[in-house]
């Protein structure tokens, strides 16, 4: 497939998705492909871009941001790393709330573009905000994400992961990463989602050579519409995770 530039991809974005504020933050426009969308039902190869998982408001996402924005002291003069940003609810939530510096990843560049989008929808500067495509999970980029941390010491420091649960082979990836970085730096670890079987069953759990305690923070009733687009969940949790 030939990718088009980012700014075709982001003329077609702004053509092709609609505008939502139906979510758990109901207080962020975000750029989607919702039911009411006709790309909802459509094929793949309806969309120039690979696999637009950003144009989706995730259900663990939706709890994340909503964590965010109800708890805006905890992350005012913050740094964070948005990982797996996504439509970028999470960055968006965190200048809201008054975080000093957010680095937006996600190994897709057009997530990037579209977070871009969603921040001037709302109105918002990302003057804060560094954009990177990197897979911080690399070898040849381990340290890249690590050094985005130095040199705060005296500031609170979050590692935001909204919907990141969903293979145990690629979360046992996430979890050697996050306390790599934990250990090194005492990040907090922040983690969205709707009880996806390998962050919650005993089985899963047992088998990963990181081992963590997971505490739980928050849980939001998903609304009706939210459950009916993601597959039945009903409630989304914000857990924090704490490496040993």
């Amino acid at each position: 497939m030939l990718q088009p530039s980012l700014h075709a991809a982001s003329k077609w974005i702004v053509r092709n998705t609609i505008i939502s504020n139906e979510s758990l933050t109901p207080e962020l426009n975000l750029r989607l492909i919702t039911i009411a969308s006709p790309l909802w039902m459509s094929t793949p190869d309806s969309c120039p871009l690979p696999d637009p998982y950003w144009a989706f408001y995730w259900p663990g996402g939706q709890g994340l941001s909503r964590y965010i924005l109800d708890n805006k002291s905890l992350f005012r003069n913050s740094k964070i790393l948005d990982f797996g940003a996504g439509c970028g609810s999470a960055s968006m939530s965190a200048v809201i709330s008054g975080a000093s510096k957010i680095l937006a990843n996600d190994i897709d560049k057009y997530a990037l573009v579209s977070t871009k989008l969603n921040f001037h929808l709302n109105n918002l500067k990302d003057s804060k905000i560094q954009y990177s495509a990197k897979n911080f999970l690399d070898d040849q980029n381990l340290n890249l994400s690590s050094e985005y941390f130095n040199d705060y010491e005296d500031q609170s420091k979050y590692i935001l992961l909204g919907d990141m649960f969903y293979d145990s082979d690629f979360a046992e990836l996430l979890f050697k990463w996050l306390k790599r970085i934990q250990d090194k730096h005492g990040t907090r670890v922040l983690v969205g989602d709707p009880d996806r079987h390998p962050l919650v069953e005993s089985d899963y759990l047992k088998r990963y050579k990181t081992k963590f305690t997971k505490v739980q923070l928050a849980e939001y009733s998903l609304p009706g519409y939210v459950i009916k687009e993601h597959y039945g969940f009903n409630t989304a949790k914000v857990f924090e995770l704490n490496f040993h």
